[in-house]
């Protein structure tokens, strides 16, 4: 049944956990270093110190991610802001009945602690960037609370996965300057799918998706804005041998109309805001030897124009990005493992209304990371 308990994890909301099925301790923590840069000629930085510790004992595993970032941003016209906090604390806590019944099921509860930065200047919400350039795009939320299931069923070279999500996300102050506290983020219903084939030579073929339905955004009790409906789907096929691993994903994201305030109620918009996404990712993994791999990736994003015509208030035009990564890692006798990485992205885009006015421009930026980990098994 191993092959059923790893659908259930390539199926559960957050990856970072996925892989902590290995019995014993493992904590892991580095440092990253990102700079990015565009024509218009802003700038900024992230360094980030992860920290992760997971512990397996029998059926049951609890996982820890938290970490502290520090962050600049340099715009033409304006101070130059920069922000040093705590991230907020993930908890992962998960059960698993493997083995026993027709279907493997897995019991999952996701808690955010809020031990990051909220209630932002007005000024330092320039430091919040689009997640295709910098990696932390949120400071601090108020405490969420995620249930999950998922459950696994094998048969012949099938399997299949199904996971359900309710994350029920408090208020917390954006910024007090901005007039921007007591925000409720809504809650999230979030059902991922996956179907995946075992064929010959090697090959495994799947196909995937997702679907999240939001919660009404809320400001001091007042309805505000509700996301679109989030569907996501993809086909991917993978192959590993004796020293080397590799997999291709293809992903089509499509965001229905929001909800936008108008006269006093939220009412679905005339267009839909957010445009269409299509994604292409390839990475490889190569052992040189049993204790050393190097490993290695490219994706490609296009993201359409919205529904909005051009000149329109609400128009946003389209964005192209391409993005590498490669690394290497090295195990030791121990159970230390430490590991170096690049990476690398240039996007362009065409100019942008919503949710905030961008003229045309492209950004370019780089990461370099280092990571050392310790892993004691039972």
């Amino acid at each position: 049944m191993k092959r059923s308990f790893a659908t259930i994890l390539s199926i559960l909301p957050l990856l970072w956990y996925a892989g902590a099925h290995a019995a014993g301790l493992s904590i892991e923590s580095g440092v990253q270093q990102e700079y990015w840069e565009d024509t218009r000629d802003s700038s900024g930085s992230q360094t980030l110190v992860p920290l992760r510790i997971e512990w397996s004992g029998g059926d049951a595993s609890i996982g820890l991610l938290t970490g502290a970032v520090r962050a600049t941003v340099d715009t033409p016209g304006t101070a130059d802001r920069s922000l040093t906090h705590t991230l907020d604390t993930k908890l992962n806590f998960s059960y698993v009945v493997q083995g026993k019944l027709p279907v493997d099921l897995l019991f999952g509860m996701d808690v955010n602690l809020p031990t990051g930065k909220t209630d932002l200047s007005a000024a330092d919400l320039a430091l919040i960037r689009d997640p295709e350039i910098v990696s932390i795009t949120t400071f601090g939320e108020g405490v969420n609370v995620n249930p999950t299931i998922s459950l696994a069923k094998e048969w012949g070279p099938w399997s299949t996965g199904l996971g359900i999500g309710y994350n029920v996300r408090r208020t917390y102050d954006v910024s007090t300057d901005a007039g921007l506290t007591d925000y409720d983020p809504g809650d999230i219903l979030s059902l991922n799918v996956l179907l995946q084939r075992e064929c010959s030579r090697g090959y495994v073929g799947r196909i995937f998706g997702k679907f999240s339905r939001f919660g009404k955004d809320r400001l001091r009790g007042a309805d505000l804005f509700r996301e679109g409906d989030y569907r996501m789907v993809g086909v991917g096929i993978s192959r590993a041998g004796s020293a080397w691993e590799a997999d291709v994903n293809l992903r089509g994201t499509f965001r229905g109309k929001a909800e936008i305030l108008s006269g006093g109620s939220l009412v679905p918009e005339p267009e839909r805001s957010r445009g269409e996404e299509w994604s292409a990712e390839a990475s490889v993994r190569h052992a040189l030897r049993k204790d050393v791999s190097l490993s290695g990736s490219v994706r490609g994003l296009i993201v359409a124009e919205n529904g909005y015509p051009g000149g329109a208030s609400r128009h946003n035009g389209s964005k192209e990005k391409i993005a590498f990564s490669i690394g290497c890692d090295r195990r030791f006798a121990s159970g230390m493992a430490v590991g170096v990485g690049l990476k690398g992205f240039l996007m362009t885009e065409e100019a942008q209304s919503v949710p905030q006015i961008r003229e045309e421009r492209t950004s370019r930026g780089i990461a370099l990371a280092f990571r050392i980990g310790l892993n004691q098994g039972d």
